[in-house]
C-alpha cells in the first residue's frame, strides 16, 4: 500500500508542473505575439505617416481656384499657380475711351504663398487623428481653397477719383440776359456727365474678387439742363409793356423802388413756373436796405420799412396781363393809387399778400425791370409765337358806397375784333 500511494503521488506533482510550465509557455508566447503586432503596426502607421500624412507635399484631391495641387510641393504648388491664376490689368471704357488700371499702380496681389500653406497643413497641423480623418474624408470629397486678392485701397480710391475727374462735366444751364435797351443775348447750355463712382467701386470689387480682368462699362449719370439752348434762343420779342410814374423826391421811396425792381428783375420763368413777389423780394427790412416810406396800413397812410414796392408790383401786374400770363394770386390795397386806376393795382406785404403768375406757355419768359429818371418800367419778353394783342378792361361800380371795379382782358384779332373776354379780379377800395 505504501509503495503505490507514493507512485501516484509523484505522477499527481509532474502532472501539476507540466501543467504550470504550458500555461507559462502559451502567456509567453502571448506577450510575444502581441508585440509582434505592435511593431507590425507601428511600422504600417510609420509607414503610412510618412507616405500618405507628414510627406513634404500636399495631400490628394485638394484645390486651390478649382486648380489641382496634389503631391507637389509648397514651392511647386506657388509656381504652378503662379502660372495659372495671373493677376491682370482693369479696363475701364467709356464712349470709346479706355483708363487702364494696372496690378502695380494699385499694389494688387494675390495671397497665394498663405493658400498653399493652408493647403499643405490641411492633413498635418492638427491632431493626429484629425489629420487622418480629414486625409480620409479627401478620399470622398476634394477640398477647395481660395486665393484672396490684396490691394491698397487709398490708391485706388486715387485712380477712381481721376478717373471721374476726366469725365465729369458741370452741368450748365443755358441763359437769357436782356439789357435795359432791349438787346437779348444767350449762353448754351451744356449737358452734365457724373461718373456713379459707387457702381464703379462695386465692379471693380468683383472684378478683383472673381479675378475676372474683362472690361467694365462704366456708369456714368447724365444730368440734362433744366433751360436748354433752344429754350434760352426762343426768347426772341418783346410780348408787352407798362410803366407807371412816381416822385423822386422821396429819396426813401426811391431806394424801395430800385431795390424791389432789381430784386424782381432778369427772371427767366420756365414753362408751368410760378413766379411769386416776395419770395424774390426776400423780407423788405431795414437790414436788407429797405427804407422807411409812406405805406397804406388798415386804410390810412403810414411810415414804415418799404413803403412804395407796391408800385413795382403794381406796374408789373399790368405787363403779365398785357402779355396774358395766368395771375394766381393779387389782392388790390384798401385804398385807391395814385400810379394806376382802379383795379388795376396789385398790393404785396411781408408775410402776407403776395403776387404771384404762371408761364402757361411752351416758351420761356423773361421779366426785365427798369427805373429811370421817376419811370418804373416792366417789360416781359418771350418767343414771338406767344405775342398776343390783349387790352385790360376795368369796369367801375360801387357796393354799399364804396368804390369797386371788376377787371377783365380781352383778346383781339389782327383787325382789333374781340375774340375772347376773360375775368381777372373784383377790386373794392375805400373812399
Amino acid at each position: 500500500m505504501g509503495k503505490n500511494n507514493i507512485g501516484v503521488s509523484q505522477t499527481s506533482t509532474l502532472d501539476e508542473s507540466f501543467y504550470k510550465s504550458g500555461k507559462s509557455n502559451v502567456k509567453k508566447y502571448k506577450i510575444v505575439g502581441l508585440m509582434a503586432i505592435i511593431c507590425v503596426l507601428g511600422v504600417s502607421i510609420n509607414y503610412f505617416n510618412k507616405k500618405y500624412i507628414y510627406t513634404n507635399v500636399i495631400a490628394k484631391n485638394i484645390f486651390v481656384e478649382g486648380i489641382d495641387v496634389s503631391n507637389l510641393t509648397k514651392e511647386e504648388a506657388i509656381n504652378y499657380l503662379n502660372e495659372n491664376v495671373i493677376l491682370g490689368e482693369l479696363q475701364l471704357n467709356y464712349n470709346g475711351e479706355t483708363n487702364v488700371i494696372s496690378p502695380d499702380e494699385i499694389d494688387l496681389k494675390y495671397n497665394t504663398s498663405e493658400v498653399v500653406e493652408k493647403a499643405y497643413n490641411y492633413t498635418k497641423t492638427d491632431s493626429y487623428f484629425e489629420n487622418v480623418k480629414r486625409f480620409f474624408n479627401l478620399n470622398k470629397n476634394s477640398k477647395n481653397l481660395e486665393i484672396k486678392s490684396l490691394y491698397n485701397e487709398n490708391k485706388l480710391s486715387e485712380k477712381i477719383q481721376n478717373i471721374s475727374d476726366s469725365i465729369n462735366v458741370d452741368m450748365k444751364n443755358a441763359t437769357v440776359y436782356i439789357s435795359d435797351s432791349g438787346n437779348i443775348s444767350t449762353s448754351s447750355a451744356k449737358i452734365g456727365k457724373e461718373l456713379d463712382i459707387a457702381s464703379t467701386r462695386e465692379s471693380i470689387y468683383d472684378a478683383i474678387k472673381n479675378k475676372d480682368y474683362k472690361s467694365i462699362d462704366l456708369k456714368v449719370n447724365i444730368k440734362e439742363p433744366k433751360i436748354s439752348t433752344e429754350a434760352a434762343k426762343s426768347v426772341n420779342t418783346l410780348l408787352a409793356e407798362f410803366s407807371t410814374k412816381f416822385s423822386t423826391k422821396d429819396s426813401n421811396r426811391v431806394t424801395n423802388v430800385v431795390l424791389s425792381a432789381k430784386a424782381t428783375s432778369d427772371v427767366l420763368l420756365m414753362p408751368g413756373e410760378e413766379f411769386s413777389y416776395n419770395n424774390l423780394t426776400g423780407k423788405r427790412t431795414a437790414s436788407n436796405g429797405y427804407k422807411d416810406a409812406p405805406v397804406i396800413i388798415n386804410g390810412k397812410l403810414e411810415q414804415d420799412v418799404g413803403g412804395g414796392v407796391c408800385q413795382v408790383s403794381s406796374t408789373l401786374f399790368n405787363s403779365v396781363l398785357y402779355s396774358g400770363l395766368d395771375v394766381t394770386s393779387r389782392r388790390n390795397h384798401s385804398l385807391k393809387s395814385s400810379y394806376v386806376s382802379i383795379g388795376r393795382d396789385a398790393m404785396v406785404s411781408d408775410g402776407g399778400s403776395d403776387f404771384r403768375f404762371k408761364n402757361p406757355y411752351s416758351h420761356p419768359v423773361y421779366i426785365k425791370n427798369t427805373v429811370s429818371n421817376g419811370v418804373i418800367t416792366s417789360k416781359i419778353y418771350g418767343n414771338i409765337s406767344d405775342k398776343k394783342n390783349i387790352s385790360i378792361k376795368v369796369e367801375p361800380y360801387t357796393t354799399e358806397g364804396l368804390d369797386a371795379a371788376k377787371t377783365y382782358i380781352e383778346y383781339k384779332d389782327s383787325n382789333g375784333k374781340v375774340i375772347k373776354t376773360q375775368y381777372i379780379s373784383n377790386s373794392v377800395y375805400k373812399n
